[in-house]
């Protein structure tokens, strides 16, 4: 009786940590280009001519949080490199979230 609980709560654990990694992931890596006041085209990191690359226009405002390098939009420059979470609204690629990784 002791084992079966034991593989049980272990099993949940197990899922509770997929779970978690699997929903903290970020929808885009990339950097940062193309930036004006409230949007930037997000470019590959690496650029393969063989592959044409999805670059997105991402969207962001005073309401999405800043982490990583820097702490603040105003800090955004073109080249860095930054993971982001998003949220479709009227069809646009809205920011919740950017962390900067590396300053450019």
């Amino acid at each position: 009786m002791k084992s079966r609980g034991l593989i049980i709560g272990m099993t949940i654990i197990i899922i509770a940590v997929l779970a978690f990694f699997l929903f903290s992931r970020a929808d885009y890596h990339g950097k940062i280009g193309d930036l004006t006041e409230s949007k930037f085209i997000l470019y590959p990191l690496e650029i393969n001519p063989e592959y044409e690359h999805f670059t997105p226009k991402v969207h962001f405002s005073n309401f999405t949080k800043i982490t990583g390098e820097i702490n603040n939009m105003r800090s955004l420059q073109e080249g860095q490199e930054v993971k982001i979470w998003t949220v479709e609204k009227q069809g646009k690629i809205v920011a919740k979230k950017i962390k900067v990784m590396k300053d450019s």
